[in-house]
């Protein structure tokens, strides 16, 4: 399968990231899995972090709509599916409307999966305005009866700080573990890295626990999903095109 996965962060600025998400997809899923991993233009941001720029919403929708035109272009070039590789999730629903291949959000397929990993779930980002558009997302799916809380690294650090951190994680780690244990005493069984950077690093740390609540692999539930969608699809069970996603 062929997927288009989606980032919002300039990748010519972290190659490493990107590196790294085509390397994890090979180690999960070999030759099943063919990841194209696309980010925006370098300058995108000019002198700030992805993080910091997008809680401005109007910044927000002008950088990130054209990923919509991404999709569209996804599905032309004979894509299985397109990975929204963020989570702050932008343009969700109208890139469902404007193609037929499956759409996956990172922040979607983690809240999923999971809900059937165990009852509540804490969400950590690297961020405050992250953290705050992780709980817009979370509203958005009305899962909110299902998530114990939302909450960032103290202090936060935005992209280019976690990839300076990649190599030597131990300090990320230790933060990151610290805050989960406060989810976790609020009742949160799966903690889920509501950053990709962050993510992928904890991933290939192989941080899958901390005292016993599971720590999500947010890229093997995302693409895990898409791959279910597409046998789905492949079995005459799609989009649904009534309402939310209608095409008129």
């Amino acid at each position: 399968m062929k997927f288009w996965h989606q980032s919002t962060n300039e990748l010519t600025r972290i190659e490493a990231y990107k590196q790294g998400l085509i390397a994890h997809a090979h180690k999960l899923y070999g030759d099943d899995i063919e990841l194209h991993v696309q980010g925006l233009a370098e300058g995108t941001y000019g002198d700030l972090s992805p993080s910091d720029a997008l809680g401005n919403a109007y910044l927000y929708q002008r950088v990130l709509s054209p990923i919509i035109e991404n999709a569209i272009d996804a599905e032309r070039q004979g894509y299985d599916a397109f990975v929204m590789g963020s989570f702050s999730e932008p343009f969700l629903r109208e890139m469902r409307t404007a193609v037929n291949i499956p759409v996956i959000s990172l922040t979607e397929a983690s809240l999923l999966i999971g809900c059937s990993l165990g009852g509540q779930i804490g969400l950590i980002s690297n961020a405050p305005n992250v953290a705050y558009m992780s709980k817009l997302s979370v509203s958005k799916h009305h899962l909110e009866a299902r998530v114990t809380d939302i909450t960032c690294l103290t202090p936060g650090m935005n992209e280019y700080e976690l990839i300076a951190a990649r190599n030597e994680p131990s300090g990320l780690i230790a933060a990151f573990t610290q805050t989960a244990r406060s989810l976790i005493e609020k009742g949160a069984e799966v903690i889920i890295p509501a950053e990709g950077v962050m993510a992928e690093i904890l991933a290939r740390e192989g941080l899958k626990t901390i005292d016993k609540a599971v720590v999500l692999d947010v890229f093997a539930a995302a693409w895990g999903h898409a791959m279910t969608l597409v046998r789905l699809q492949k079995q005459g069970l799609g989009v649904s095109r009534a309402w939310l996603y209608s095409r008129g």
